[in-house]
């Protein structure tokens, strides 16, 4: 009976008993219940953090120095890539062939077996500090100061045997700081900074100063190879451009013989289509005239045609127009003729009856004249007799157009009085005629004997009389004639109309 043991690349696990002390590392091993004894080992690489305080170089400086250290178990003889593997069927890897170094292997299990891990590092990180504080105490601070590469391969030099007795080996081991507390590092940093400032300065300066002669001399040299570059590149232009030219000249010549042949074809082949489009124009032309020339003499037989009907019709047009205009114009003539003859004889009809009228009138003025003169003041007296009465309804006539009289009076004697006053104005009469012509009519009618006064008037009225009764008889004839002359203008029209 027993366990199984397995592990991991990175540990051992040793199994010590009757049957020995084995090892397996990354495999599985079977250990023996109450005779035999497991243990494990790690293989790990530790980080040790180194640090030396207060430690003394050569010259007695004390300073602080701090590094660090990978630190592992010397498992391996050679690299991990010395290693082969192998793939199973599976698909997965087997390291086979690895060359463990188990003799180192042995003497750390020897020394640290069953230890923990941390008693591990401890023992390890003392034996660190002092080979540390040893290799301070054989440099100065400007030799850590100035080299820190060579202050850690002494070191790892001085370490490496005890280490390797140990069954360990140092991976790596780095310095960190240096530093004291006095400032003398600070001082010597100060010295080395401002000469190395200085140096920089100078170097600095120097190497601007050959800067800007090389940049200067690659600014000359890349001017002239520009300047070559472009000369080249003009000239190859200009010949590129050449040949160009000459190209192009040679295609335009090309192009001009050519458009000269197709030019003189396009011609020849305009010139011949001009000419059959003259010659067809020609024979368009030709049978346009012909059939003009038909034309024409279709139109000249129409118009002969049209003439001769138009001549036959305008001889009968003519006579039927010479017929009506002289018809026309006898109507006119006649009519003339009758308005002249109508003229006429109202014109004399008109000079007769005014040569009858003014004979009766001066029939009647003579008459009248010799009445004047046979009755004398007689006459007067009649005719201002016979004009009483329109002188008293032209006195009366304001009255007539009263409409209302009011009378105011104190004796009651208005209305007789309106009445006396017209009395009073027909009274006066006499007196305005005598005024007038110088006739007393009131004397005439007292004075004289009334036979005679009465015969003057009775001779004076029937002389006006006769006087009256010759002019309507005169006028009576003239009527007639008149109507003789319109009686006779009618017959006249009635025989022409016929």
């Amino acid at each position: 009976m027993g366990n199984i043991v397995t592990t991991t690349p990175n540990k051992v696990a040793v199994i010590s008993g009757p049957r020995g002390t084995r090892m397996i590392i990354g495999g599985c091993g079977f250990q023996l219940l109450c005779v035999e004894t497991c243990h494990f080992l790690s293989l790990e690489l530790m980080t040790l953090e180194i640090k030396s305080v207060q430690a003394e170089t050569i010259k007695g400086v004390r300073v602080n120095c701090g590094s660090v250290a990978q630190i592992k178990v010397k498992a391996l003889k050679t690299d991990a890539s010395a290693a082969n593997t192998a793939e199973n069927q599976n698909g997965t890897a087997r390291v086979t062939n690895t060359e463990y170094d188990y003799p180192s292997i042995t003497l750390a299990s020897t020394h640290f077996l069953g230890e923990t891990e941390d008693h591990i590092r401890q023992a390890i990180l003392r034996t660190m500090e002092g080979h540390q504080r040893q290799i301070l105490g054989t440099l100065t601070v400007e030799e850590i100061y100035k080299d820190r590469a060579a202050f850690s391969e002494r070191v790892r030099e001085l370490v490496h045997d005890d280490l390797k007795a140990m069954g360990f080996e140092l991976v790596s081991y780095t310095v960190t700081h240096i530093d004291d507390e006095n400032g003398y590092m600070e001082s010597l940093g100060a010295t080395q900074t401002e000469l190395v400032k200085r140096t920089a300065a100078e170097g600095r300066a120097l190497n601007q100063a050959e800067a800007r002669k090389k940049v200067a001399q690659y600014d000359a040299d890349a001017e002239i190879a520009t300047a070559e570059a472009a000369r080249e590149a003009h000239i190859a232009v200009n010949q590129q451009q050449q040949a160009q030219s000459e190209s192009d000249r040679d295609l335009h010549i090309k192009q001009a013989a050519f458009e000269t042949q197709v030019n003189k074809a396009r011609a020849e082949a305009e010139a011949a289509g001009k000419i059959e489009t003259a010659k067809q124009q020609q024979n368009i032309v030709r049978e346009k005239e012909q059939q003009r020339v038909v034309e024409a003499q279709v139109h000249l037989e129409i118009t002969d045609r049209q003439v001769e009907r138009t001549k036959k019709e305008a001889e009968g047009t003519s006579l039927a127009d010479l017929m009506s205009e002289r018809n026309k114009a006898e109507a006119v003539r006649v009519k003339a003729q009758g308005d002249a003859d109508q003229i006429r004889m109202i014109g004399e009809a008109e000079a007769a009856a005014k040569e009858a009228l003014g004979q009766a009138d001066a029939k009647v003025l003579e008459l009248k004249a010799e009445a004047w003169k046979e009755y004398g003041d007689a006459a007067l007296v009649q005719m201002v007799v016979d004009k009483l009465p329109e002188l008293a309804t032209a006195m009366s006539a304001p009255l007539a157009n009263t409409k209302e009289m009011v009378f105011i009076s104190q004796d009651g004697k208005s209305a007789s009085s309106l009445t006396g006053d017209i009395a009073t104005m027909m009274s006066q009469v006499p007196a305005t005629v005598k005024g007038l012509t110088g006739v007393d009519i009131r004397s005439m009618i007292q004075g004289k004997s009334s036979g005679q006064a009465l015969g003057a008037l009775a001779g004076a009225s029937v002389g006006g009389a006769m006087s009256e009764r010759a002019a309507k008889k005169f006028a009576r004839d003239v009527e007639i004639s008149q109507d003789a002359v319109q009686v006779q203008m009618m017959d006249e029209r009635a025989r022409r109309g016929d």
